[in-house]
């Protein structure tokens, strides 16, 4: 199950000890800030690399979907026979977030 909770600001890491001022503790501090900047970009690249897959699989889901409501409506142009009230006045993809299906028997 995945955590949806919002996060708050990300902190930085504090040392336990404070160092003392000279150059060597100022050259540890800036390896520490661009090692986190390092590792906080490479982490956005793969989330926006993510969103991209993700927006890409919507555009081919919505184009099925597109495609299968059209191809429902073709035959039921070239089917008439089948009663009125099992077609929707709207396609179901849109009007609601269950997935229905007729059985005919």
């Amino acid at each position: 199950m995945t955590n949806n909770r919002v996060k708050g600001p990300i902190k930085p890491k504090i040392s336990t000890m404070p160092r003392n001022k000279s150059e060597a503790s100022q050259q540890l501090e800036l390896y520490k800030l661009i090692t986190e900047k390092q590792r906080i970009q490479k982490e956005l690249n793969l989330m926006e690399q993510r969103l991209q897959q993700l927006k890409n699989r919507l555009t081919v889901l919505n184009h099925q979907i597109d495609s299968t409501e059209q191809s429902i409506q073709d035959l039921r142009q070239a089917n008439p026979s089948i009663p009125k009230m099992l077609h929707p006045s709207k396609p179901i993809a849109q009007s609601s977030n269950f997935q229905a299906f007729y059985l005919e028997y």
